[in-house]
Order: C-alpha cells, then structure tokens, then sequence
C-alpha cells in the first residue's frame, strides 16, 4: 500500500474495528488485529456508521472486505470499458487524419456565413 495507509486495530472476536493508528503498533495484542487500509478506506468507513449502519453499530472489518470488493470490481470494468486509443503511427504526417465531425460542423458553418455575406 502507499504512504498514505493507517492501521486498523480490529477485535478477533467480533471482527470490529475499534480504532485506528498512523503507523502500526510494536505491541502484539491477543484481541485485536492490526489491519493495513488507506485513509479513502477509512473515510469510507467513518461515513458508513455515521450514515447508514443503526445508531451504535460499528463497521467491522467484513464492511472493510465488501468495500474492497466493490472497488476492484468497478476498477476491473473501468478498465474493460476504456475506450483504445490507437497509438500515432509516426510514419504518417497528421495533417493526413480524415476530417472529425467537428471538423466538418465548422466548414458548414463557415461555408454557411460565407453564402448569406454573399446575399447581402
């Protein structure tokens, strides 16, 4: 993960996440786990008890997994979606590219005012 991670102090027994820390803790704990997130994580997290989960619930750390999921999941279609664009090839001048759309819009418009100066 990147510079911008914390540390997630997770109780084993109940999977809740009870605090977190800039840097992980030296101290072995037999309750709780430390898990690597980011702080987009985090924020993730802080919204979902305070907007969604009932009053008094935590995020535990199947919420932190669900997330993940989802995130990969929609990073993986991003990137399947993508449109390719095609490299330059540089043996090609790019003044040979075939006109756009645009391209063609502008010289109607322009042969269009061209015509109505001319009936004037």
């Amino acid at each position: 993960m990147t510079n911008n991670d914390i540390w997630l102090e997770v109780d084993k027994s109940t999977g809740a996440i009870m605090s977190y820390f800039l840097q992980r803790p030296t101290t072995p704990s037999g309750k709780c786990d430390y898990i690597e997130a980011t702080k987009d994580e985090l924020i993730y997290l802080n919204a979902l008890e305070d907007y969604v989960l009932p009053t008094g619930t935590v995020a535990t750390l199947s919420h932190l997994e669900e997330h993940r999921i989802r995130v990969n999941k929609e990073k993986a279609k991003t990137a399947i979606n993508a449109p390719q664009k095609p490299s330059p090839c540089p043996d090609k001048a790019s003044n040979s590219a075939p006109p756009t759309n645009k391209d063609k819009a502008k010289a109607s418009l322009i042969a269009a005012l061209k015509q109505r100066r001319s009936h004037k």
